[in-house]
């Protein structure tokens, strides 16, 4: 399924790598996110807060549905997973300092505080 020659010759990968990136619009039922996601905002007219360890929506965001990505990946036993910057919610992926005194109250704990955790506890690589 590749061209001879055109240098993925040389890449491997696990068979148990997965695929991480935001799908906007996407549904989730059931997820736990927790680890990402906290404090979501509620729509009007709710009053009970989300459970985030309980995630459900019919059109999540790009950072909501890159968590739940991350999170169905760990659930299925992956070894691995891959991460195209292009196609993940920058939000999910890093916050820098000045982001960080500006938004106090954020409800993202961006993957990039997380993935040395998963590697250390669950052996998960991410590239």
């Amino acid at each position: 399924d590749k061209i001879p020659g055109d240098g993925r010759e040389f890449s491997v990968t696990v068979r148990d790598a997965v695929a991480v990136r935001a799908e906007d619009g996407r549904y989730v039922n059931n997820c736990n996110v927790s680890a990402f996601i906290s404090n979501l905002p509620t729509p009007p007219g709710v009053d009970k807060t989300i459970d985030t360890s309980k995630f459900c929506t019919r059109e999540a965001s790009g950072s909501t549905s890159q968590a739940s990505n991350v999170s169905e990946a760990i659930e299925m036993g992956a070894s691995a997973m891959l991460v195209d910057e292009d196609v993940s919610a920058a939000n999910f992926m890093a916050r820098d300092g000045r982001m960080r005194s500006l938004v106090m109250d954020e409800s993202i704990t961006p993957l990039l505080y997380r993935v040395n955790g998963i590697y250390d506890s669950l052996g998960i690589s991410t590239v």
